[in-house]
């Protein structure tokens, strides 16, 4: 990770929480800066929630250190952060102005400077006619887009988001990266938590990937997504043929997790000027049966399941 920044908002260090009967976070170290988007993915159950709580001062964490804004955590500085949790938690029968104006009023804004908040909001999200509607008589994308302003009503520092995208169709997307893109323009930092890789690849900047509580990388979209193998996901009950030919071609195989029955999933890392197809003829030409075939895809999808295979056998188990 690289060193301690004056434009680290977010600054996260050895950060261990672990939960009876199993479940948590052993070693989370990132930052978050400034004026940048950092993307916070990995698979269900690696730990992001678990995470952002912490972060939050929701959770008590075991080990680690969390620093905001240069500091130690706390409560004043909670006050700068937005965060939009995983479970949604607007009432529905709250009208979209006053659920966005009451998140205003908790963070510690005057009635006045609330409302006109979050009427400048909803205006700039497109649902100016709508702030009078109660959250029950909206659809599931704007009441989601009304979530996210009751994060932003206060002029937050740092955004903390928890899957924001959820429930989104295309417009309605467009509409809450292009408010994002402005509030990180004002040089606000935003932890994007996500499941999409294809997402994350578009809006950030930056990403951090975790993997069974641990984090797997950190550093700028491109130089993770270099990271990803060239090769395939093979799915084969001939395990001993596949790695023949994964060698024969200057490749190797990884078990990958799943399985088919008595089949089992596995990653051929081949040379890059090996193609598909030549892996696809020599298969065969061996007799090896086949019963999924899937190359890896370039980019942060692939990067990430090459380096959650490739971490060490005790991070796994933790």
């Amino acid at each position: 990770m690289p060193p301690a920044g004056p434009t680290d908002l977010l600054r996260i260090t050895g950060l261990a929480k672990r939960f009876r009967g199993g479940g948590g976070i052993s070693n989370v170290t990132f930052c978050v800066p400034a004026g940048a988007v950092t993307g916070f993915i990995g698979v269900n159950g690696a730990g992001k929630s678990t995470t952002l709580r912490c972060a939050l001062g929701l959770l008590k964490p075991d080990a680690g250190e969390i620093r905001l804004f240069g500091r130690p955590f706390s409560l004043a500085a909670r006050r700068r952060i937005g965060f939009l949790p995983e479970e949604r938690g607007l009432f529905p029968h709250e009208r979209a102005r006053d659920a966005i104006a009451f998140h205003g009023r908790l963070k510690g804004m005057g009635r006045y400077a609330a409302f006109a908040a979050a009427d400048r909001l909803l205006d700039r999200a497109g649902l100016g006619a709508r702030k009078q509607d109660r959250i029950a008589v909206l659809s599931k994308g704007n009441a989601q887009r009304v979530q996210v302003l009751a994060a932003m009503v206060h002029d937050p520092e740092l955004l903390l988001l928890d899957e924001p995208l959820s429930g989104l169709d295309l417009i309605a997307q467009s509409e809450l990266l292009s408010l994002l893109a402005e509030f990180r323009g004002r040089g606000g930092g935003i932890l994007f938590s996500t499941h999409s890789m294809s997402a994350a690849e578009t809006i950030c900047d930056r990403v951090v990937m975790l993997s069974a509580g641990h984090t797997i990388f950190e550093g700028a979209v491109p130089d993770a997504s270099a990271l990803a193998p060239h090769g395939a996901i093979v799915v084969t009950a001939d395990a001993e043929g596949l790695g023949a030919a994964g060698a024969m071609l200057g490749g190797h195989i990884v078990p990958v997790a799943g399985a088919m029955g008595e089949a089992a999933r596995w990653c051929v890392v081949l040379p890059r000027h090996i193609t598909h197809p030549v892996l696809i003829r020599v298969l065969a030409e061996r007799g090896v049966p086949i019963l999924a075939f899937e190359p890896i895809k370039a980019g942060l999808e692939g990067a990430f399941w090459h380096l959650a295979q490739h971490q060490p056998l005790e991070s796994r188990a933790a």
